[in-house]
C-alpha cells in the first residue's frame, strides 16, 4: 500500500507523509512532525479552532498507531479524510480498512483484532475483550 498524498494546509498542494514521523510539502516547503500534521489536517477539514490553553491531545480524534506507537493515527470517519481506507497514521503512513482495527474499551485506542484477550472478572460473569496491553496491566 502506498503512502497517500494529502492536501497541504498551507498551499493546498501535495502534502506527503514521509514515513519517518514527518509530513512535508514539496511545493511550499512546509514540514512538521506527525502529531502536528494530524492536528493541522483536522483543523483544515473540520474547521476546528485549537486554543493553546486547551490540552489538545485529549480533545482531538488522534490515537496511538498500532504499527509505530506514535500519537498520529486518524480515524477517517472522525476526521473526514476522503480516501479508500478507514485509518491513517501520519507518522509511518500505515493504513487500515474499517474492519481491521477495533477500539479497546479500556484504553480507548485502536488495535488489530488479533491483539484482544477476553477479560473475565469472575467465573459467573460474561467477559469482554480488551487489548493485550490492557489485559497485562490488569493482571500484573
Amino acid at each position: 500500500m502506498s503512502i497517500p498524498v494529502l492536501t497541504c494546509p498551507r498551499c493546498s498542494r501535495e502534502w506527503q507523509i514521509t514515513g519517518d514521523g514527518r509530513v512535508c510539502c514539496s511545493s511550499c516547503g512546509y514540514e512538521t512532525d506527525s502529531y502536528t500534521g494530524a492536528v493541522e489536517y483536522i483543523k483544515m477539514h473540520e474547521g476546528l479552532e485549537i486554543h493553546n490553553d486547551i490540552y489538545a491531545e485529549s480533545k482531538l480524534p488522534i490515537y496511538e498507531c498500532p504499527a509505530c506507537d506514535a500519537l498520529a493515527l486518524l480515524n477517517r470517519t472522525e476526521a473526514s479524510i476522503n480516501a479508500g481506507f478507514q485509518f491513517l497514521c501520519f507518522s509511518c503512513g500505515s493504513q487500515w480498512s474499517d474492519n481491521e482495527l477495533e477500539r479497546c474499551p479500556e484504553c480507548i485506542q485502536w488495535k488489530p483484532g488479533e491483539e484482544f484477550e477476553e477479560l473475565i472478572i469472575c467465573r459467573s460473569a460474561v467477559g469482554f475483550y480488551v487489548c493485550r496491553a490492557c489485559y497485562e496491566k490488569i493482571f500484573k
